[in-house]
């Protein structure tokens, strides 16, 4: 009994350990990032938390490739509380990861932002201007 102890206990440690060599993996390749991206304003959009629990989001001010746009998508945190942290104005790496064109005259893109520690966070397209 005591030797099946043990070996559940070390399966376990191992099993942690492991988590987190795959965790340390799980970062974005900067190369894949191709779009410099200059976001000068933040802001959360006072009625997301209306739309239930865990919908608080961001509002971003940015440039990329010399247009303006306004971005939209959730905060670092998946709590609906308000203020737990806005991205800072500074210069990021992105892609684009949507594109359609429905029309000759209409788009619906999205952009996944890549953070300095590796994470990434999408965001839509709500405004865009020259």
């Amino acid at each position: 009994m005591k030797n099946l102890l043990s070996a559940i206990l070390f399966s376990c440690l191992i099993l942690a350990c492991s988590h987190r060599a795959f965790a340390a993996d799980d970062k974005s390749d900067p190369s894949q990032f191709p779009l410099a991206v200059h976001i000068s304003g933040t802001g959360y959009n006072p009625f997301s938390a209306d739309d239930g629990p865990n919908r608080v989001l961001e509002i971003v001010s940015a440039t990329i490739n010399g247009k303006h746009y306004q971005l939209y998508g959730r905060t670092s945190s998946a709590h609906a509380k308000c203020c737990n942290g806005l991205i800072n104005p500074g210069d990021y790496r992105a892609r684009l990861s949507k594109d359609e064109h429905r029309t000759s005259y209409e788009s619906s893109q999205e952009f996944e932002i890549l953070f300095p520690d590796g994470t990434t966070r999408n965001f839509e397209v709500i405004a865009q201007s020259e």
